[in-house]
C-alpha cells in the first residue's frame, strides 16, 4: 500500500436495507490476491449493523459501505 499517491484501482460499493435478518450466522471472508509486488487493501463501514451478527435477529435501516483499493508496481524494464 501507498499513501504517497492515490490508488490505481478503487472499488466502492454501498448495500441498503430496511430490514435484515440471518438465520444463521454467516462465515465471511475477504481473500485478494494478486502479484507479490501489488499491495492492496480492503475495509467496510457498517450504520446499524454489527461486526458479529447474531441469528434470529433482526436489523433495520441498514448500510454497508465497502471498498477495495490497489496500488499497482510498474513492471521492470
Amino acid at each position: 500500500m501507498s499513501e504517497d499517491r492515490p490508488p490505481d484501482i478503487e472499488v466502492r460499493s454501498t448495500v441498503r436495507a430496511r430490514r435484515l435478518r440471518f438465520e444463521e450466522v454467516p462465515d465471511v471472508r475477504v481473500d485478494l490476491t494478486g502479484d507479490q509486488d501489488d499491495s492492496s487493501t480492503s475495509g467496510s463501514e457498517r450504520e446499524n449493523l454489527p461486526d458479529r451478527v447474531q441469528s434470529h435477529v433482526t436489523y433495520t435501516d441498514i448500510r454497508v459501505d465497502h471498498a477495495i483499493l490497489s496500488w499497482l508496481d510498474p513492471p521492470e524494464e
